[in-house]
């Protein structure tokens, strides 16, 4: 294997742990009777349009309205498509900050515009400072590149930013899709099964 010299992070589920069912709930406080609001939205193609940057949070909001046909207030659909955090480990806090200086370090994550703030606000509270710029040379989020993974270009677009070198940089995703989308343009990479952290990855590549 070629020696690792960048690594590009996956946010969702290697480093922060989203739980599903927290904003299902969320939405049946509001009074929401649809059984599973959040997958209701995504099989209606919304959630990927909005990650994607393709439509506005006033649409989304409009829309999230007639998929779950209930009057939500606009404040009450932000909060719930907010309450999706589980865990930000501080041993994940650990490991960025350890590798910070040994590696290029970029963070790619689909993600659209109002979950990228939160996250960023969450990340910064829970770590006690500012850790996504300060523990990663650069960060993408999907709504600001108009495109989401698995798509070639969104890995290619970091390449051609910081001029890495394909065989010397280290997808760390946990969607297979994803993998492929980055290995198809020549980068490492690799598939973050459920039962791995990414602290297990120690005694592979760090």
């Amino acid at each position: 294997m070629t020696t690792i010299k960048n690594i590009i992070f996956d946010l969702c589920g290697p480093i922060i742990t989203l739980d599903i069912e927290l904003m299902n709930r969320r939405f049946h406080d509001f009074g929401v009777t649809v059984e599973k609001p959040y997958q209701l939205l995504r099989e209606n193609g919304l959630t990927k349009k909005y990650e994607a940057g393709l439509i506005s949070t006033q649409l989304f909001t409009e829309m999230v309205r007639v998929i779950l046909q209930h009057p939500l207030y606009y404040t009450q659909i932000i909060e719930a498509w907010n309450t999706v955090i589980a865990d930000f480990p501080d041993s994940h806090i650990a490991l960025l900050q350890r590798l910070k200086g040994k590696y290029k370090t970029f963070l790619l994550s689909n993600s659209d515009e109002t979950n990228a703030a939160y996250f960023r606000a969450y990340m910064k509270q829970r770590a006690g400072f500012d850790i996504l710029n300060d523990c990663f040379d650069d960060v993408f989020f999907s709504c600001d590149l108009h495109d989401r993974k698995p798509s070639p270009a969104v890995f290619q677009h970091i390449v051609d930013k910081h001029h890495l070198t394909p065989s010397e940089t280290l997808v760390i995703d946990d969607c297979k899709a994803h993998c492929e989308g980055a290995a198809s343009i020549g980068l490492q990479t690799h598939w973050l099964q459920a039962h791995q952290d990414i602290c297990d990855l120690t005694y592979w590549y760090f």
